[in-house]
């Protein structure tokens, strides 16, 4: 799918800039690793790719919120981001990627995921939302 196909299907739709809802989406992603790490400890790993998941959902949905854009499908966010940020590309497809691995996670009859797995997630989710705080506070 195209950016302009997000924003007629109303998948993506402009709002004013919101700085307050773009901290909070910062705050929920580290919580959400927050979680995920707990949740490796007692090796719930499935959780932990789901959280882990969440966690850079949130952080991209700061940069969304910041420019002016309020998402309705977690499908246009890696959309959006590639489009908008060429920087951030290799970010966009790593976002995506953990999108369909988390929907088989809820989903999938048949998914398994073992601690290496779930480590990787997590640590993905980490430097995603560092890459993001740094393009918000103007580093990037």
């Amino acid at each position: 799918m195209k950016l302009d196909e997000c924003f007629k299907k109303g998948l993506l739709k402009r709002i004013p800039p919101d700085m307050d809802n773009a901290h909070r989406s910062i705050r929920l992603s580290s919580e959400n690793i927050e979680d995920a790490e707990e949740n490796l400890r007692i090796k719930r790993y499935r959780v932990v790719a789901i959280l882990s998941y969440t966690a850079m959902f949130h952080a991209a949905r700061a940069i969304l919120f910041r420019d002016g854009v309020k998402e309705r499908s977690h499908e246009c966010i890696p959309v959006y981001l590639k489009e908008k940020y060429l920087e951030l590309e290799s970010l966009a497809n790593l976002l995506d990627s953990y999108r369909r691995f988390r929907h088989d996670a809820i989903y999938g009859l048949d998914f398994a995921i073992d601690e290496e797995e779930a480590r990787a997630s997590l640590e993905s989710s980490k430097e995603f939302l560092e890459t993001i705080r740094d393009i918000l506070n103007g580093h990037l």
